[in-house]
């Protein structure tokens, strides 16, 4: 078809006000497939770390590093066409490493990859992402391909999760004259299918179950269920409103499944959920917080405190007072877990990212989030708050709005220092939207924002306070992550010192910075996506600061939203 005519098809497609910009020359696919692909090569590495049983270590850091690179091109306007192969080579690496090490052959991993590239090469070029995202998303590939001895999912779910791809693959390499309004949105239930797939496979892996859980059997209804919803004659609302009900479903189960059977494994849940303790009992956390009096208030191994590069325990609260004060209102009511908070959040930015994309690339955010191991892990299972990426969320959505915008980025700084990366680039991309005047009066909203929420915290405790919140970024804390400082720590290469992973941090986010206020209109999503990038170069690079670096991808990339009507300054 050629695109006259494609575009006159989107027109008139059913679907219009979802698909007419939907146009597959000018990269939005690709950019789209390649995100995609981030989310299942991060997934695949965690995957890999849980079947071996091994904490932090090289394979993991390279996957991440994987992850980070092509990440980056998901984030050009027009990424170079060889980046299809660049993710597939990436991706098959990963996956073929893991069977090499922790199967006996790594041949049959090889030969699924070979089947994917032979069916990215007979795919359409402009669908051709999607079809490595599919490969790369499907973690069960671990299951059959890489632990042979040990069944990690259900026979039931094994057989759903294999329909899921191959339903997906089949509507990629289908040479009939399907609408592109069709293909897409059947390719999107396929992709999201398979997201829920992955996740069921990375719940087995924390918490096993004999039978077939309840989030197994929605898992099951959706692999066979979507597919054929996909080609039901409905409306399109109603039809995105049922299959983002069942999948945001089978992911809440799969939370409840992981806080019910896991108790506590991480300082940081401890250390939120006792500062909340203390603040309703009207004490200043910062003032009076001890880590190793949380840890053992919770009943929890000491030698998960985190240490300073001296060795010593960390003592001092280190975030800002709002991730506590969020919590605090369910701490008072009695709320045992505090994660269950957490996966609400997590439910609620599934619903709120992607009521705010065409309907058309909704099922594709889901799986950023569904699909993603990190956020399993990290988020529910380990506990670490996701209020500041709801928040800068909701900031970046709301950002005609001029009071509001920089409220809600204010109060995700004074959540988590992980939203502080965000606010230059917040700052550059509104000085080029609106103007200096306009970029100055919000940063001056934010920073207010933050600072009235921890103000009253640090004149009470100023230098406890100080050294908590500073201590991630600037405190001798010990080195950790799944950046470049593993390969110190693993002895490949040598470890320099902390100054010298700040600096090359620093560069890499000031570079980053240059090149976006520069070229801003060779990158789409930047703003959101670039700022987190530096960090797998830092002293400390742990995986949840990437945690939702391929949703922010989808999230800001403006050809995704609605047509945007000018902006409110109300």
């Amino acid at each position: 078809m050629r695109e006259p005519k494609l575009a006159e098809a989107l027109r008139r497609s059913p679907d219009v006000t979802v698909e007419r910009r939907f146009d597959p020359r000018l990269g939005v696919a690709l950019r789209v497939g390649l995100a995609l692909t981030a989310t299942g090569i991060a997934s695949a590495g965690l995957g890999r770390r849980a079947l071996s049983g091994s904490g932090a270590d090289v394979p993991l850091a390279v996957a991440f590093g994987c992850f980070v690179v092509v990440l980056m091109l998901a984030t050009l306007q027009r990424p170079p066409r060889a980046s299809v192969w660049i993710a597939l080579a990436l991706t098959a690496g990963v996956y073929v490493a893991t069977a090499r090490a922790l199967a006996e052959t790594p041949f049959a991993m090889a030969a699924f990859f070979a089947v994917a590239a032979l069916a990215t090469w007979r795919t359409a070029p402009h669908l051709r992402a999607f079809t490595v995202a599919a490969f790369a998303l499907w973690t069960p590939a671990l299951d059959l391909f890489a632990s042979p001895d040990v069944a990690v999912l259900p026979a039931p779910v094994l057989i759903a999760a294999m329909f899921a791809l191959g339903y997906t693959v089949l509507v990629l390499v289908d040479p009939s004259r399907v609408h592109p309004s069709d293909r897409l949105r059947r390719l999107g239930f396929g992709i999201v299918a398979i997201a829920v797939m992955a996740a069921l496979f990375d719940r087995h892996l924390a918490v096993g179950s004999s039978g077939l859980a309840p989030d197994d059997v929605f898992g099951i209804l959706i692999a066979f269920g979507l597919p054929l919803l996909a080609y039901a004659r409905w409306r399109a609302p109603l039809r995105d409103a049922i299959a983002t009900g069942l999948v945001l479903t089978t992911f809440a189960l799969v939370g409840l499944a992981c806080i019910v059977a896991v108790p506590y494994h991480a300082d940081a849940v401890a250390a939120l959920h006792r500062s909340a303790e203390l603040f309703v009992s009207g004490q200043d956390p910062y003032a009076v917080f001890d880590l190793p009096e949380a840890l053992a208030r919770f009943h929890m191994d000491p030698q998960l405190a985190t240490h300073l590069d001296d060795g010593t325990v960390l003592h001092t609260y280190n975030y800002p007072a709002l991730s506590f004060l969020v919590v605090a209102p369910f701490v008072a009511l009695g709320l045992g877990d505090v994660r269950w908070v957490f996966l609400a959040e997590v439910l609620i930015l599934g619903l709120v990212a992607t009521s705010r994309l065409r309907l058309a690339w909704r099922p594709m955010a889901l799986a950023t989030i569904v699909g993603n191991a990190i956020v399993l892990r990290q988020q529910i299972l380990a506990g670490i708050d996701p209020t500041w990426a709801l928040l800068v969320v909701a900031s970046w959505l709301a950002l005609r709005r001029s009071w509001l915008s920089p409220i809600l980025l204010g109060l995700a700084c004074a959540a988590r220092q992980t939203a502080w990366f965000v606010a230059p680039f917040y700052v550059a991309f509104v000085w080029q939207r609106w103007g200096s005047r306009e970029a100055v009066r919000r940063a001056a909203v934010a920073g207010a924002v933050t600072l009235v929420v921890n103000l009253p915290f640090a004149l009470l405790a100023p230098q406890r306070f100080i050294e908590g919140v500073s201590a991630p970024l600037l405190g001798p804390l010990e080195p950790d992550g799944v950046g470049l400082i593993r390969f110190g720590l693993a002895g490949i290469g040598p470890l320099l010192a902390r100054g010298v992973y700040g600096a090359l941090a620093l560069v890499v986010f000031a570079a980053l910075l240059v090149v976006f206020a520069r070229w801003r209109r060779a990158v789409t999503s930047a703003p959101l996506v670039w700022p987190f990038v530096p960090l797998y170069f830092a002293w400390r690079s742990l995986q949840n600061y990437f945690v939702l670096g391929t949703l922010f991808a989808l999230i800001a990339d403006a050809e995704l939203a609605p047509e945007v009507p000018p902006p409110i300054t109300s």
